[in-house]
């Protein structure tokens, strides 16, 4: 059989990874099983063209996945992020998860367990294509003393290793989110730093819901009614950000403590139930979409779960000042964030000294 580059960029992969990961979770056996997870997926993709004129999607996921191209376009031409051949294809599942996501953190900490890939670095979460070995993981992971959390992912980046595609459960996102994650998705491709997850996950945060309201008012006209849409919600993404970043803050002084780790387990929980008390109380009331946030009543006691929330929303205000600072220029902007992924420092600090440099 002749070894197409995908097969070749997963054999290499499998190849170079040879490494003890964590809680029973052998490196190369990981990498094999996610290599054929992967393989599974590019090698039932099919060219969007094809999609579109086999005419068997719904009208709403035909018209979402026109969008989504436009989207992808939108991203290359006018903001400058690396698309390469990604979202050129659709991935179909059938209605089935396309991948779990795993974290886990000690249940007397906020640092999160981390696995280290080539090409990636150290990595705050595995992806499994397979639920049993997921399961199996997360179980020693829980009886080693760890809180865990997974979800269902419906799109990642391969930071341009593969061609990725559209997955269909994208299609069932609400058409801010399902935009948001292109742009996000695609930035990954452009700006990538090794074993800072935290930079990689907040700057596409940033990026991706910056650009969509952008994209949308351009899409359907500056009189549509994106641009309040998109500045409603993400007013309420910051509010919601901030209630959970102090109460992070709040947890991380307590587990920093003199306790025992039994004493700190069995104590977070007041943390955690004052937390909720006080998002009932004094968030959800000031929200535009309540309903939306909901869920945030009933925030688990997890400290992995608030990991993964911090690792997406850190410093976005940084981020936001930067590009006014630059008059909204996209490509000025990605330079100054390029130049945060290569810099010696933590590029957090890089961004804060650009600014105090201005």
């Amino acid at each position: 059989m002749k070894l197409l580059p995908d097969h070749i960029r997963i054999v290499a992969l499998a190849l170079f990874v040879s490494f003890p990961l964590s809680a029973g979770c052998d490196g190369l056996f990981y990498v094999l099983r996610a290599a054929e997870g992967q393989f599974g997926v590019q090698g039932a993709t099919e060219p969007i063209d094809d999609v579109l004129a086999s005419d068997r999607l719904s009208e709403e996921d035909e018209t979402k996945l026109r969008l989504l191209v436009k989207a992808r376009e939108y991203a290359a031409e006018t903001i400058g992020l690396d698309a390469g051949e990604c979202y050129t294809t659709f991935y179909d599942s059938g209605g089935d998860p396309v991948v779990f996501s795993l974290s886990a953190s000690p249940r007397d900490a906020l640092e999160p367990v981390t696995w280290w890939f080539p090409i990636f670095g150290s990595q705050e979460h595995l992806m499994f294509f397979d639920e049993e070995y997921l399961r199996r993981v997360e179980r020693e992971l829980i009886d080693s003393g760890h809180d865990t959390y997974t979800y269902e992912v419906d799109a990642y980046s391969t930071v341009g290793f593969f061609k990725d595609p559209i997955r269909s459960p994208m299609l069932r996102r609400h058409t801010l989110s399902a935009v948001d994650t292109i742009f996000h998705e695609l930035l990954h491709n452009t700006i990538w730093r090794p074993s800072e997850p935290v930079f990689n996950e907040s700057l596409a945060t940033f990026v991706g819901r910056t650009a969509a309201v952008e994209f949308l008012q351009v899409e359907f006209g500056e009189d549509s009614s994106w641009g309040d849409v998109g500045a409603a919600y993400y007013a309420d993404v910051d509010t919601v950000n901030e209630f959970l970043l102090d109460l992070y803050d709040e947890l991380a002084t307590y587990y920093a403590g003199s306790l025992s780790k039994e004493e700190k387990t069995a104590g977070r929980e007041a943390i955690y139930q004052a937390g909720r008390e006080r998002f009932v109380t004094q968030v959800m009331p000031g929200l535009n979409y309540p309903e939306i946030f909901a869920g945030y009543t009933e925030l688990p006691t997890n400290n992995a779960w608030m990991r993964a929330h911090y690792r997406y929303h850190l410093d976005l205000g940084a981020f936001d000042e930067v590009f006014a600072e630059l008059g909204g220029d996209w490509s000025a902007m990605l330079d100054v964030f390029q130049s945060a992924a290569r810099a010696a420092n933590d590029p957090f600090e890089y961004v804060r000294d650009w600014l105090k440099s201005r």
